[in-house]
């Protein structure tokens, strides 16, 4: 290899790279297996573990300038937690409030293990809880399996669960980092996430932002439904009026959007892609 060449290494396979390839871009490129979303380095779902300095990094942000040795596998240590609180929302999602050894706030991913007859089968979350409050997770039907939502389902208060906590990550920084802090705010959901709608507006309200409404995407992706749809635009119209003229910041908890999509849709509205904030 030359001297700009270099390997990268992703859970035991190599792939060639050339200094100052986008890492994301280049591991793709040749058939690498890594979950992305928006790629402009706010979803999260590209996170990777760099094993030579034991951190989590985005791939759509790190550009390669050495060899790295990289696995999907976000280190965790797993710990008990006891069961505060089961509160039912809907026949498809249920609320845990756990007690454990969390520093987990609003934004952060945990995971969270129910038995599978024999196994155990670990779950991401979203933490919903503010800092300093024991750790609150919303189960959705469609995301675990069978076994485990049963096993969910016959789960009682101070009963106890294994839920692995993420290492080498920077936590409860979510609302902080996207720099809304006293902005007017708005929240666009895809269908799947729409049961999270009050403990954003909860969220928000304690972060003092202008919260000014929730949008929730239909399931079907087609424009005429989704960012090209009339009533779309009318609330974001609304809303930007809303804002008084100031710069309103609008959150898309999702990922079937790219940043590309996005910007094509706010362009017309004069909504800069720097107002734009995505959450997986």
């Amino acid at each position: 290899m030359g001297s700009q060449a270099l390997t990268v290494e992703l859970d035991g396979k190599c792939f060639d790279a050339m200094r100052g390839d986008n890492l994301l871009e280049s591991l793709l490129s040749q058939g690498a297996y890594v979950r992305h979303g928006c790629r402009a380095g706010a979803c999260g779902a590209c996170r990777l573990y760099d094993q030579d300095n034991c951190e989590s990094i985005l791939s759509c942000q790190t550009s390669l300038s050495s060899g790295m040795s990289l696995t999907t596998q976000i280190h965790s240590a797993s710990s008990v937690f006891s069961i505060l609180s089961k509160r039912t929302l809907s026949d498809t999602a249920v609320e845990l409030t756990l007690l454990g050894p969390s520093d987990d706030s609003f934004g952060d991913r945990v995971s969270v293990s129910f038995s599978e007859g024999a196994e155990q089968g670990f779950y991401e979350c979203m933490a919903l809880n503010s800092a300093g409050a024991p750790l609150k997770v919303v189960l959705q039907k469609d995301a675990i399996t069978a076994l485990a939502w049963q096993s969910m389902l016959s789960l009682a208060e101070g009963d106890s669960l294994q839920v692995a906590l993420s290492s080498g990550v920077r936590k409860g920084r979510l609302l902080f980092e996207m720099g809304i802090s006293g902005e007017p705010v708005v929240v666009v959901s895809s269908s799947y996430n729409g049961v999270f709608e009050s403990y954003w507006r909860d969220a928000l309200a304690d972060y003092s932002v202008q919260y000014l409404g929730h949008y929730l995407l239909p399931a079907n992706n087609e424009p005429s439904l989704g960012l090209g749809a009339d009533a779309f635009v009318s609330f974001l119209k609304e809303a930007l009026a809303n804002a008084d003229h100031g710069a309103l910041n609008i959150i898309y908890h999702g990922q079937q959007i790219s940043a590309q999509e996005w910007a094509l849709s706010l362009r017309p509205l004069r909504v800069r892609t720097s107002q734009l904030h995505f959450v997986r």
